[in-house]
């Protein structure tokens, strides 16, 4: 469906309205997929998703709280009270870090590492249901672009920018 018509836009657009409304209908769209069939099913969130894929992908000491952060897709995340709902869920646990007693190592459990392995094939399975979309040129064309998109707004916020684009799964979700 046009983007005009799903959202009844009848009057013009302002420049760059309609590739913003775009990006941000799909994330909608995407992130509704995945809570139908990745987190709504498993009782937890797509913030708690990240942290379990990012954690099984990350070395066996686990990773400081800061550094989940680092690594986290929702950067505004409070990541020290989402690890500790997580750590009362079972699905993950803390410790204190031997070289610096300031921070937090987190590691995951048993319980966290059976989730993860339960629902990576789902992930994987929606991951190609989602690749299927585009033909392989327009998934690297828009992956690109996306990427381009990305670090122009992190030049205007006086961020970083990263120029290795990753692959185009909901939510990204990356390992590690």
């Amino acid at each position: 469906m046009n983007l005009r018509d799903e959202l009844h836009i009848g009057r013009p657009m302002e420049p760059g309205q309609e590739i913003m409304l775009a990006i941000l209908l799909t994330r909608e769209h995407l992130a509704r997929l995945s809570d139908e069939r990745l987190f709504k099913p498993a009782q937890i969130t797509d913030q708690q998703f990240n942290v379990l894929r990012i954690l099984r992908g990350g070395p066996a000491e686990g990773y400081l709280v800061r550094e989940l952060r680092n690594r986290m897709i929702s950067r505004s995340a409070d990541v020290p009270r989402l690890v500790e709902r997580m750590a009362r869920a079972g699905l993950v646990a803390r410790r204190e870090d031997p070289a610096d007693r300031r921070g937090s190592l987190v590691t995951l459990t048993t319980e966290g590492q059976a989730l993860e392995a339960r629902l990576a094939p789902l992930h994987s399975e929606l991951c190609r249901e989602v690749a299927g979309l585009l033909e392989p040129w327009e998934s690297k064309a828009m992956v690109g672009l996306l990427q381009q998109f990305r670090d122009g707004i992190a030049r205007r916020m006086g961020g970083p920018t990263q120029r290795n684009a990753q692959t185009g799964c909901p939510g990204g979700y990356p390992e590690g």
